[in-house]
């Protein structure tokens, strides 16, 4: 048996991977209220999938479009079960078995979604990981989830998959697999086409695979990862059940958004929650369609968008501002979009007025986090009567709590507590990590860490962060960043800090102290931190350089006073 993995952090208290909570279940008497209340179910999302397979097996499930290829796929229910059954098989075939992790950075295909029902089917946890992560990045995070097999592209956009995995590999003992999808398969790793796609392992099985239900959904089924609100590496640990209610499916059609046959577009990739969750999730439950485009072109998204009838979209303001400035230049008809739906960092009246004029149909704002994923949003017809700038009101199941900011009259910190939270929260540290179970903290209060103001009319207007996140629509690990800049020779000191750009949205700024004479200028700290394998887009644009970083009393340092030294 392989050593257990070891941990984000280094040193003789580092946290491995068999101390986060993969074995988490909520408490007995939460899963019964859920239940009772209708938001959590018996009924697994595979039983869906091959009841809409069993029903009409040619209706499109998944339409997705690659690069360099001239026609998106569509993929029907029955072609999609099929799928998941044969790579759940395959898994099982490799050794994988229920609670192992199976990590994957793939892009917006079409076997990225069979791959997570077939994880989901078979009882493994899906790791799903972001394409633009590169090889630092991985490596750590498949070290800390002890993940058993991963599966990469051979080599996309311009970057070696395999060759990176190839490399990380001897270091992850208990990583057994590595699978690969294209021509250019290395040695010792496992073909995907050969081995998933083309072989029929399904055939093989004793018996078919047993669908999950019963308390199987409140086991973990998902782990994403996320800065959250410190800025600091989380794995967020999510059920069956946590996602079926974080899709709001418990709703009505008018809170939720949708209804069945929905056909849902994203450019968010399903390796993160709003993506999994509006074009899988959706889609699945509401026998719709979701998709996908796994390269972000907001012309080619418009495209096809068109061509697949999308009802909904939903996307964040970086990306809708764009498919309003590609509508504009080159209009397309669209009679089938509904709505767009719009959150994941703040959508100022300009872009709603934008998006209504380019595309003449209504913007529906929302919030969500990784740890619960959508959460608030305007239901259909708009704002909530008599609201004054409302974000919207809180979905089916979701409790809240405004808890006063001191000195800040009318200013709230946001609590949340429900059905789709995810059952257990793991933050890696020097300490050894904490892991947090949802249900036994706090009554399953969970803090969002972001500051908002009563609208009047039972929702939220959402004001701003409570912590030093920085970035939209995704958010940058600054406390990894920082420490990976402080290995540069030349820095004393570093702290990543928001400024607006030219764009409207929020960028990352690197202020650094010398160690010596001077600091590293920004084409210098790009150049060092690509070298250390750092993903792209968490890479500061901006440095400051400064003699010393104000600090308070307690040694912490004081962002609000390096803030205006950017204006």
């Amino acid at each position: 048996m392989a050593e257990p993995a070891t941990s984000l952090a280094s040193g003789p208290n580092a946290p491995r991977a068999t101390e986060i909570p993969f074995g988490t279940r909520p408490p007995d008497d939460v899963t019964a209220r859920m239940r009772e209340r209708g938001w959590w179910r018996d009924r697994s999302i595979i039983q869906d999938l091959l009841d809409a397979a069993a029903e009409h097996p040619d209706a499109p499930a998944v339409v997705a479009a690659r690069t360099n290829a001239a026609v998106a796929v569509t993929i029907g229910y029955g072609q999609l079960a099929l799928h998941a059954e044969r790579f759940g098989a395959a898994l099982l075939s490799l050794g994988i078995r229920r609670g192992d992790r199976v990590a994957f950075q793939l892009p917006g295909w079409w076997e990225a979604a069979a791959l997570t029902l077939a994880c989901t089917w078979t009882g493994a946890v899906a790791v799903p990981l972001l394409p633009t992560m590169r090889s630092r990045e991985i490596e750590r995070l498949l070290r800390v989830t002890g993940a058993s097999l991963c599966v990469v592209p051979d080599s996309w956009g311009g970057h070696d998959y395999a060759a990176a995995l190839d490399e990380v590999a001897p270091r992850l003992p208990e990583l057994r697999h590595r699978v690969v999808y294209g021509d250019k398969v290395p040695d010792g790793a496992v073909d995907f086409a050969t081995y998933f796609l083309d072989t029929e392992h399904e055939a093989r099985l004793p018996h078919p695979l047993e669908v999950p239900s019963g308390r199987d959904l409140d086991d973990v089924t998902l782990v994403m990862f996320t800065s959250g609100t410190t800025g600091e590496r989380k794995a967020v640990l999510h059920t069956e059940n946590t996602l079926y209610a974080g899709t709001a499916a418990a709703a009505g059609v008018a809170e939720r958004g949708w209804d069945t046959g929905e056909v849902f577009c994203s450019p968010h990739p399903i390796s993160g929650l709003a993506g999994l969750l509006y074009c899988l999730w959706g889609p699945v439950i509401a026998r719709g369609t979701g998709v996908y485009l796994d390269t972000w072109n907001a012309a080619e998204q418009l495209e096809l968008m068109a061509k697949a009838r999308v009802t909904q979209v939903f996307a964040a303001p970086p990306f809708a501002a764009q498919l309003v400035e590609a509508q504009r230049s080159h209009p397309r008809r669209m009679p089938d979009l509904r709505f767009v739906m719009c959150g994941g960092a703040p959508v100022v009246p300009k872009l709603v007025a934008d998006v209504t004029d380019a595309l003449s149909v209504p913007v529906r704002t929302c919030w969500g986090m990784t740890e619960l994923g959508m959460g608030i949003r305007t239901p259909e017809g708009g704002p909530p009567p008599g609201a004054v700038r409302s974000d919207g009101r809180p979905l089916a199941g979701l409790e809240t709590s405004l808890r006063e900011v001191a000195g800040e009259e009318g200013l709230y910190r946001l609590w949340v507590r429900g059905p789709s939270v995810c059952t257990a929260v793991w933050s890696p540290g020097v300490d050894g990590g904490t892991a947090t179970p949802t249900w036994t903290t706090d009554e399953g209060w969970m803090d969002t860490g972001d500051l908002v103001r009563d609208d009047g009319a039972g929702g939220v207007h959402f004001e701003g962060r409570a912590s030093r996140r920085v970035g939209g629509p995704y958010m940058i690990p600054v406390a990894d960043v920082e420490g990976e800049i402080l290995h540069h020779p030349d820095v004393r000191e570093a702290v990543i800090i928001g400024y607006t750009g030219e764009d409207g949205q929020e960028h990352a700024c690197a202020v650094l102290a010398p160690r010596v004479e001077r600091t590293p200028d920004l084409a210098e700290l790009r150049a060092f931190l690509s070298g250390r394998g750092m993903t792209e887009w968490y890479i500061p644009e901006r440095v400051l350089e400064v003699v010393e970083l104000p600090k308070n009393e307690n040694g912490k340092v004081v962002i609000g006073l390096l803030r205006p030294l950017l204006d």
